[in-house]
C-alpha cells in the first residue's frame, strides 16, 4: 500500500495498470484499501492522491529519510550530473542540428541516433551503482533499477519508443519519476 501511495504521489494521477507496472505488484487490493481509507480517490483520469493520502507519504520519506539519510544525500548528490547528461541525451534524441538549425529529429540519420543511444548505455552504467547503493538501504529502489532495464532493453532490441516515450515506461519516462523521488526523499525542490 505505501509503495503504491509513493508511486501516485510521484506520478500524479494513474490508472491500475499504470501503477501496477510502477510497483510492479498486483495493486488492486491495495488500491481498494487506500481508496477505503481516503487516501486515493478515483478520477476520470486514473486515481489521484488525497491530502490525507499526501501526509501519509510525507511520513513515509520521514521514516526513510531517518532510515537512510546518508546513502540518500550520497546519492542525490551522484545523480545530479548524471540527471543533466540524460536530460542532453533525451533533448539529442528529440531534435538534432541540420545545417546549423536545431530541428526535430526525423531519426533518418542513424549515426546520430547510434551515437545518442551509445551515451545512454554509457550514463546509465554510470548511475546504476549509486541507484545500486540507494536500493540496498531502501528496497523500493529496486523497481526503478528493473523499470529502467527493461527500457534500456527494448531500445537496445530496436523498440526506439521506449527511449523518451512520455505514455510509456520510457527510459526518459522512469528516469523523470525516479528524479522526482529522489527530490521528495531528498527534501530538495526540482529546479528547472
Amino acid at each position: 500500500m505505501d509503495r503504491l501511495l509513493q508511486a501516485l504521489r510521484i506520478k500524479g494521477r494513474a490508472t491500475p495498470d499504470v501503477l501496477a507496472a510502477a510497483v510492479e505488484v498486483d495493486v488492486t487490493s491495495a488500491i481498494e484499501r487506500c481508496e477505503q481509507d481516503g487516501l486515493i480517490e478515483q478520477t476520470r483520469l486514473g486515481y489521484r492522491i488525497t491530502d490525507a493520502g499526501r501526509e501519509r507519504v510525507e511520513s513515509l520519506y520521514a521514516d526513510e529519510r531517518e532510515q537512510a539519510q546518508y546513502v540518500i544525500i550520497e546519492t542525490y548528490e551522484t545523480f545530479l550530473p548524471i540527471n543533466d547528461e540524460v536530460k542532453q541525451i533525451v533533448t539529442d534524441w528529440q531534435m538534432r542540428i541540420v545545417g546549423g538549425q536545431m530541428v526535430l529529429n526525423d531519426h533518418q540519420d542513424r549515426g546520430h541516433d547510434e551515437t545518442v543511444i551509445a551515451r545512454l548505455h554509457d550514463v546509465d552504467s554510470m548511475a546504476a551503482p549509486a541507484l545500486a547503493s540507494l536500493a540496498a538501504a531502501l528496497p523500493r529502489f529496486e523497481a526503478y533499477s528493473r523499470r529502467l532495464q527493461r527500457a534500456l532493453a527494448s531500445v537496445r532490441e530496436g523498440d526506439h519508443t521506449m527511449l523518451a516515450a512520455p505514455i510509456k515506461d520510457s527510459y526518459h519516462t522512469v528516469w523523470f519519476e525516479l528524479h522526482e523521488d529522489l527530490l521528495l526523499l531528498s527534501g530538495n525542490e526540482r529546479k528547472e
